[in-house]
């Protein structure tokens, strides 16, 4: 097998071949030609295709790779998204999808990814590619008429389709600032939140006042009569008064909506907000995967402690050896004045799927210690004060 990044339009009509029968999907293939050559024309280089090939040119495996700028320990950093992973029924278990991984990765390493991401069918599988756990949300639902109380002192407009979107956009940084993993959206990502409140049941609401606008709201409805809910696909706000704006305005919509539904980040605890816990209902969502694509970059741009320290961590990369190594970092003052690498004994050692957690912050050294693949020989109050929880938010889909 080899592969490589695709080029041509036939080759991307052959992708998309490959992930319609993978996935028991339709495509009309009269149509699918003028689509190819539209997103060619609108493409901002965001999105590349990949796809693994026999050895007399047979297109086997496909996937995507989306590229991302997201935020960690308060800088933007390249990370990659992978999506459409699919291979054709008959060359299964060949090891397409593995060469594709292999040349990405290699790709990425040569042009400055930090990180990769994907929502995993299978976490186990995806394990295999050095990937790990990074999130799962709590999905709460509420009712609303428990919102009765909320302030929302705001004007309130909604958006139509073609209309400015900047409003949405620097709501939409202010919210994000100091989440790890959270994505910097282009102009391409942010279309996600598109779609008519005529033909798709999604509506868009910009919360404002004479200051400007504090706030923005996307819903979709789901389901039927009194079973009908307001999904919130999308939303920011930049104050404590600004939430709750949204959940005032949430409130009018009670003639609609019997619940509410929200993907939060970790912070917002609805019982611990709302009057009556027991109609809180949540549900966590195992979710999306990161691996560290680049780890002493990785090592070298994560927030460390104030004051000076040292440690050493060894990485086991099967996948990605070049990884592989024991590193000695020094750092003062919140950055890491070096990372080098060492033939010294480590502090640390683990398999680089749990780096990635560790890194971003999704769960400290104390909870990731207990992992089978993590020692901890010595060093502990450093390495504890290294790798802290921290405040994360993975929402957009890809």
């Amino acid at each position: 097998m080899q592969a490589r990044r695709l080029k041509s339009p036939q080759e991307y009509l052959d992708a998309i071949k490959i992930s319609t029968i993978a996935f028991v999907g339709r495509c009309d293939l009269e149509k699918a030609p003028a689509a190819i050559e539209e997103e060619l024309s609108k493409s901002d280089g965001s999105l590349e295709y990949w796809g693994s090939f026999t050895d007399d040119g047979v297109m086997t495996s496909h996937m995507l790779n989306n590229i991302y700028h997201i935020l960690f320990d308060g800088r933007i950093v390249l990370s990659g998204g992978v999506g459409n992973v699919s291979s054709l029924p008959e060359y299964r278990r060949q090891g397409g999808i593995r060469e594709i991984f292999r040349e990405k990765f290699a790709d990425m390493l040569g042009r400055g990814f930090v990180f990769s991401a994907l929502y995993p069918f299978s976490h186990e599988y995806y394990r295999k590619f050095g990937y790990e756990l990074c999130c799962a949300p709590m999905r709460q639902t509420f009712e609303v008429k428990d919102l009765k109380d909320f302030p929302c002192p705001y004007r309130v407009r909604m958006h139509n389709p073609g209309e400015c979107i900047q409003p949405f956009k620097d709501v939409y940084q202010k919210f994000i600032l100091g989440k790890n993993m959270a994505i910097v959206r282009s102009e391409r990502q942010w279309g996600w939140i598109d779609g008519s409140a005529f033909k798709d049941n999604i509506y868009r609401y910009l919360l404002s006042d004479d200051t400007g606008v504090h706030a923005y709201v996307v819903i979709r409805s789901e389901g039927k009569g009194e079973e009908r809910k307001a999904v919130l696909k999308d939303f920011a706000w930049d104050s404590k008064a600004a939430f709750y704006g949204i959940l005032g305005f949430l409130y009018r919509l009670s003639a609609q909506y019997s619940r509410v539904e929200a993907v939060f980040p970790d912070e917002i605890d609805m019982r611990q907000i709302l009057s009556e816990p027991y109609r809180v209902k949540q549900q966590v969502d195992t979710h999306g995967m990161f691996r560290v694509v680049d780890v002493p970059r990785a090592l070298t741009l994560m927030r460390h402690p104030k004051g000076a320290g040292s440690y050493r961590i060894a990485v086991r990369d099967a996948f990605l050896p070049q990884n592989t190594g024991t590193y000695a970092v020094s750092f003062d003052n919140g950055v890491a004045c070096s990372v080098e690498r060492t033939d010294d004994e480590s502090d640390l050692s683990l398999d680089v799927t749990t780096l990635a957690p560790l890194v971003m912050g999704y769960a400290p050294l104390s909870t990731l210690c207990m992992r089978p693949d993590v020692e901890v020989h010595g060093n502990r109050e450093v390495l504890s004060s290294v790798f802290v929880k921290k405040d994360c938010y993975f929402a957009d889909y890809f």
